[in-house]
C-alpha cells in the first residue's frame, strides 16, 4: 500500500508539472532526528534507541496542493518500528467558500493540551507510551474533510470510512509492554470490521468573536482505546484479555477566552454509549458519561509560560458493579522559560492522576545550536500508588535527542 500510494502521489506531481511548468511549485523539506533513553533503575537497560528521517513534499498548483510525508526509521529496540512508513498523504483545495482535504491526514479538534475531550478522531500511538512528543504519537486517519472557512464562522464536516484505533504497546522486545499475569495473553485485534456502517462522521461549528472563540461538535465514533475484559479457558488453563470497541456518540464543544496575559480554555462533551468494564473484569456495560476540562494559560512575560488544566469525568448512570469510580479526575501543568536569546528552553510537563494518586513528570532542556539543529536532554519520571503511571514506575528514564531540519 505504501509503495502504491507513494507512486500515485509522485505521478500526480509529475503530471501537474508536465501540464503547467510555470504555475506549479514544489517544496521538499523534512528533518532527521535521533532519540536514545536509559532506564534509571536496575537493570539500567536501554529503553529506546531510534533514528528517523522525515521527508515532506508539497506540490502547489493554484488553489490546490498535494502533500505527503514519509518516515524512514531505524529502531534498535523494537524491530517492527524499523522501515519506511507513510504518515500523511492528502489532496488539499482551498477555495474562497470551500476547503477540501482528502486522504491520509491528522484531524485535531479542541483546545486541550495533551488531553482528549472532543479531540477523538485521530487516535494515539502508545507503542512507547508517552516517551514521544505529543505530535508524533498522533495517528493519521484516511478521511474526507469539508470546510466552509468564514471569517467569523466556519463549518467543518469530517468523514472517516475506516476508523483508526489506539496502538498499544506489545511484544517482548518492547519495555513499555504492559505486564500480564502468568498464563495470560492479550488480544486487541477485535476492532469493528471495515464496513461503511462502522465509519466515523462528525461536524464542528466554530465561532470567532472579538474576545471569545468557541465551537460546537457532534461526532459518531468508537472508543479508540480498548476496554479490556478477561475470559478464562479451563482446558488450556489460561486467561485471555480481549479488547472491546463499541460505537459511541459525542456531543460537545470548546471555548477560548483571552484576558490580558491569560487565556482561559475549556472543553466539555457527553459520551453516549461509552463501554466500561465491570468489577468482575469479564463483562462491560454501555454508559453515558460527562467529560469536562478547564485550563488556564499565563504568558507572564520575560519568556515565561505557565499552563494548568483540570479534567473531570462523571459516569451519569452509575452502578457499583462498574470497575470505575463515578468521578475521576486528572490535573496537568506545564512551565517553560526561554533563555540565552531564546536559544535555550527549559520546561517541565506533569500529569497527576488524582484518583490513583500517581504521576508522570517530564523535565526537558532544548538548546538551539543554530536555525537547523536542536539538541535536547530530559527525563520521564513515573510513580504513585496505583494505575498506569504506577505500573510503569520502573521505566523512569533519562533521554537525549538531536534534531536537524532541512
Amino acid at each position: 500500500m505504501f509503495k502504491n500510494l507513494s507512486f500515485a502521489l509522485l505521478s500526480a506531481a509529475f503530471a501537474l508539472s508536465a501540464h503547467a511548468q510555470d504555475e506549479l511549485s514544489l517544496q521538499l523539506n523534512g528533518f532527521v532526528d535521533t532519540y536514545h533513553a536509559l532506564q534509571l533503575s536496575s537493570p539500567y537497560k536501554i529503553m529506546s534507541s531510534r533514528t528517523r528521517l522525515r521527508l515532506e513534499m508539497r506540490a502547489n498548483y493554484g488553489e490546490a496542493s498535494l502533500f505527503s510525508s514519509v518516515n524512514l526509521a531505524y529502531n534498535g529496540i523494537i524491530d517492527e518500528q524499523t522501515g519506511a512508513f507513510l504518515r500523511e498523504a492528502y489532496l488539499d483545495y482551498a477555495g474562497k467558500y470551500l476547503e477540501v482535504k482528502a486522504g491520509r491526514q491528522i484531524v485535531t479538534w479542541g483546545v486541550a493540551d495533551g488531553l482528549r475531550i472532543t479531540d477523538l478522531i485521530s487516535p494515539m500511538d502508545y507503542t512507547e507510551f508517552m516517551a514521544n512528543d505529543y505530535d508524533d504519537i498522533r495517528v493519521p486517519v484516511n478521511a474526507i474533510n469539508l470546510k466552509y472557512p468564514g471569517e467569523s464562522f466556519s463549518a467543518e464536516l469530517v468523514f472517516v470510512p475506516v476508523p483508526e484505533y489506539f496502538v498499544m504497546p506489545s511484544g517482548e522486545d518492547n519495555p513499555w509492554t504492559m505486564p500480564l499475569p502468568p498464563n495470560a495473553s492479550m488480544d486487541l485485534s477485535g476492532t469493528p470490521e471495515k464496513h461503511i456502517k462502522n465509519s466515523e462522521v462528525g461536524t464542528r461549528l466554530r465561532f470567532f468573536l472579538e474576545n471569545l472563540d468557541f465551537s460546537l461538535t457532534a461526532l459518531r465514533t468508537f472508543n479508540k482505546s480498548p476496554v479490556t475484559i478477561t475470559d478464562y479457558d479451563p482446558k488450556a488453563g489460561s486467561i485471555l484479555i480481549k479488547g472491546i470497541y463499541k460505537p459511541m456518540y459525542v456531543l460537545g464543544g470548546d471555548f477560548s477566552i483571552p484576558v490580558g496575559e491569560f487565556v482561559v480554555r475549556g472543553e466539555m462533551a457527553g459520551y453516549f454509549g461509552e463501554p466500561i468494564a465491570l468489577n468482575d473484569s469479564r463483562r462491560y456495560r454501555l454508559r453515558k458519561t460527562f467529560n469536562a476540562l478547564l485550563g488556564l494559560d499565563w504568558y507572564a512575560g520575560d519568556n515565561w509560560t505557565f499552563m494548568v488544566q483540570y479534567m473531570h469525568k462523571v459516569i451519569m448512570d452509575y452502578r457499583r458493579e462498574l470497575g470505575m469510580e463515578q468521578n475521576t479526575s486528572m490535573v496537568t501543568a506545564r512551565v517553560s522559560k526561554e533563555l540565552l536569546n531564546n536559544t535555550l528552553k527549559l520546561s517541565v510537563y506533569g500529569m497527576y492522576d488524582i484518583d490513583n494518586v500517581s504521576f508522570y513528570i517530564r523535565p526537558a532542556a532544548d538548546y538551539l545550536l543554530n536555525d537547523q539543529i536542536t539538541v535536547s536532554l530530559g527525563s520521564d519520571i513515573l510513580g504513585g500508588r496505583r494505575g498506569t503511571f504506577k505500573t510503569y514506575n520502573k521505566n523512569t528514564q533519562i533521554w537525549v535527542k538531536g534534531k536537524y531540519f532541512f
